[in-house]
């Protein structure tokens, strides 16, 4: 059984008396990529900022790797990656200069330095205030990867990243994953976070109301077939109920449950004749969305 590598046991973070966070309750075992979603202003970075002991919490505690976070206790860093959603790097230094200093602040040796600079072809001359948002992204990345650490906290750690540099970010995380690290990661970016994650949990406006296994979940999440019809019959369509979404000059919208079997709906669609039929993965956005409908 796989052990606990994060615990968060009723974290609440109040800035006066506006709430950033409220009664949290988190678990993340060994070898896990857990994704944390939520909106702007939900309270992921706050979250984060607090496991890293940036924050101090209203109250609630937070465990890694068996410690508890306190400011006592600063050595808990020592074997966390941290990739910041807002990160500002000292223009004047150069890619080797930073990396240098961040490599001197701990006492964990940066064994996977070099090769990680060439992974995310580096340049350690320039003056960071010379790199692009992705590059600057890449030098946080191999700031929080370089020492090796077993546990990684990344807050939005795809921004700016191109799809190929996005990719071999996920290459990275699942190579941890394989080593028994353990990812903590918030993210917008829905796919990434179902493509990559065992876990996810949702926030909204502070507090936790959904933490779903992604493979479950997808068997949850509704698929909708999309079949163009060469000539739609209105009366063959009404026998799809409540399931036909749309009906839009040839095109026909039609919902799936996970749970159900296809076969009824191919059977009815191939006495239509398609033209064409697609039946696309599961969506997480589409389980995601529901918690954020606009409330009145």
């Amino acid at each position: 059984m796989n052990k606990s590598k994060i615990k968060i046991k009723n974290l609440t973070k109040y800035y006066g008396k506006t709430r950033g966070i409220e009664d949290l309750n988190l678990e993340i075992k060994e070898g896990e990529i857990f994704g944390f979603l939520g909106p702007n202003g939900a309270g992921k970075t706050t979250t984060i900022r607090c496991m890293i002991n940036i924050l101090l919490p209203t109250k609630g505690e937070i465990w890694i790797n068996g410690n508890k976070v306190t400011r006592a206790n600063p050595s808990i860093r020592e074997d966390i990656g941290y990739i910041p959603g807002d990160f500002i790097l000292p223009d004047t230094y150069t890619v080797n200069d930073f990396l240098s200093y961040v490599q001197n602040m701990r006492k964990k040796p940066s064994t996977r330095r070099e090769e990680l600079m060439r992974r995310f072809s580096l340049s350690s001359k320039k003056k960071i205030g010379d790199l692009s948002k992705g590059n600057k992204q890449k030098v946080g990345i191999v700031a929080a990867f370089m020492h090796d650490p077993n546990i990684l906290i990344l807050d939005e750690p795809t921004s700016g990243l191109d799809p190929l540099l996005q990719q071999e970010l996920y290459d990275l995380l699942l190579e941890a994953k394989e080593q028994r690290k353990t990812v903590f990661f918030s993210s917008h970016n829905l796919a990434e976070v179902q493509r990559i994650s065992d876990r996810i949990a949702i926030i909204k406006n502070g507090s936790l109301i959904s933490v779903e296994d992604v493979k479950t979940l997808n068997m949850k999440i509704p698929r909708i077939i999309e079949a163009y019809l060469k000539n739609p019959n209105e009366e063959q369509l009404k026998t799809f109920g409540d399931n036909l979404l749309e009906i839009n000059a040839n095109k026909a919208r039609i919902l799936v449950h996970q749970t159900d079997s296809i076969k009824p709906v191919l059977e009815k669609l191939i006495i239509m004749e398609p033209e064409e039929l697609s039946y696309p993965p599961a969506s997480l956005e589409d389980y995601f969305m529901q918690f954020y409908k606009t409330e009145e």
